[in-house]
């Protein structure tokens, strides 16, 4: 009885450990040391706030000598879904740079004139198609030749650290935004091994520094971790919907709206498109139901889009229901990918299917020509093993 009761409470205090995010560790004295004397630029987020909510723009700007910032997609201090311009930031009076421009996805040396070393802290999301990555890859390309020193505040990653599913993305296709180096669908690294990771294998040569998060293990998930909720990006206003995203969205592929609207309470949870019926509503989620996904129920749904994809038009399709249970995000897409195919080939877009979504050409091309996930798996899990030994140096907790 002691025993089990000792268990329980080791597990309550593991649960509510408080965990020091990379920005959070800015007070400790070696940091500190880093930071000053160097003039600095920032690439920073809405999200990009620590425990007690102050925004690392402020932090740097009234104890270090902050003189640039660089906002990435969606915005700076408040969420955006569009290209992003430069400006100045009300609060400080400093420049702002967009590293979203539609011409552009990386600071010109011009941009990087005057600075010493570049601050990052983004909250990424876990998948390889978020692009907050592909923009610190960027700075990263760009800083090396110029000597600037790259100083990465780590987070945890929101899906874990131990869970690595889906297809490594092929060589051939790596480079763009939403698919910049080949890992994973979901990699379970962090920003600052990932950074690592590029650093090394791609040669960069960059002078890179990682602050990591204290006290997060791999094994923490999204529902563990001890602090408010802001949204990184418009459509994720929820942290469940970031589970959402990662087993639901490679089907924006498709010409189906996926919930994305100018609220996004829905992003994410529903699937749909004015040219389904009623009728195909009700077959799609039987059939849905049918492929053994226990956390996952659906249920016929429509509604009037608003935003996107036939925006203003009633959607007919499915709402997801999910437990919150682990779910294998790459069966999940390859199934419901199949599904949605055998049942709307004709007038689904299936040409749109993109293999830097999905990871390469053969697995677009199983999905397309009704291969089994048993026989298709085999290969994402030779894919898989390789790639976890292959991440190993790089892993910082």
């Amino acid at each position: 009885m002691k025993n089990i009761i000792f268990l329980s409470l080791f597990l309550l205090s593991f649960k509510v450990l408080a965990i020091n995010y990379g920005i959070d560790r800015l007070g400790e004295s070696d940091i500190q040391n880093i930071l000053r004397g160097k003039r600095l630029a920032t690439l920073t987020h809405a999200a990009g706030r620590d425990l007690n909510g102050e925004h690392l723009i402020d932090i740097l700007f009234k104890n270090y000598n902050l003189k640039k910032i660089f906002a990435p997609e969606h915005g700076l201090r408040t969420l955006a879904d569009d290209w992003i311009q430069d400006g100045v930031d009300e609060s400080t009076g400093l420049p702002v740079i967009s590293l979203y421009k539609k011409a552009t996805k990386a600071p010109s040396p011009k941009d990087l004139e005057g600075i010493d070393a570049i601050v990052i802290d983004l909250q990424d999301v876990g998948v390889r198609y978020y692009t907050y990555f592909s923009t610190i890859a960027e700075v990263m390309k760009a800083a090396a030749p110029l000597k600037i020193e790259v100083i990465l505040l780590d987070r945890p990653n929101l899906l874990g650290g131990s869970i690595v599913e889906g297809k490594v993305l092929d060589p051939s296709l790596a480079g763009g935004f939403t698919a910049y180096h080949t890992v994973p669908t979901r990699h379970g690294m962090t920003l600052g091994e990932l950074s690592l990771m590029i650093n090394s294998e791609k040669e960069m040569g960059v002078n890179l520094k990682v602050i990591p998060a204290s006290d997060w293990v791999r094994q923490r998930l999204i529902d563990e971790l001890n602090r408010s909720w802001i949204a990184p990006s418009p459509a994720l206003i929820e942290i469940e919907q970031v589970g959402l995203y990662a087993i639901w969205g490679t089907l924006e592929n498709f010409n189906l709206a996926v919930g994305r609207g100018q609220t996004n309470e829905l992003a994410f949870k529903v699937i749909g498109a004015p040219w389904i019926t009623n009728e195909e509503s009700i077959a799609l989620a039987s059939e849905l139901n049918k492929l053994g996904f226990s956390e996952i129920q659906f249920t016929p749904f429509s509604w009037t889009v608003t935003r996107a994809l036939y925006s203003g038009q009633v959607a007919r399709g499915v709402k997801l229901h999910w437990t919150g249970e682990e779910v294998r995000t790459d069966e999940f897409t390859y199934k419901v990918s199949s599904t949605l195919i055998r049942l709307f080939k004709n007038r689904l877009n299936i040409e749109n299917m993109s293999p830097r979504s999905y990871g390469s050409v053969s697995m677009v091309n199983a999905i397309k020509n009704g291969t089994d996930w048993e026989t298709y798996k085999k290969e994402i899990e030779s894919d898989l093993e390789k790639f976890k030994e292959r991440r190993k140096p790089f892993l910082l907790y």
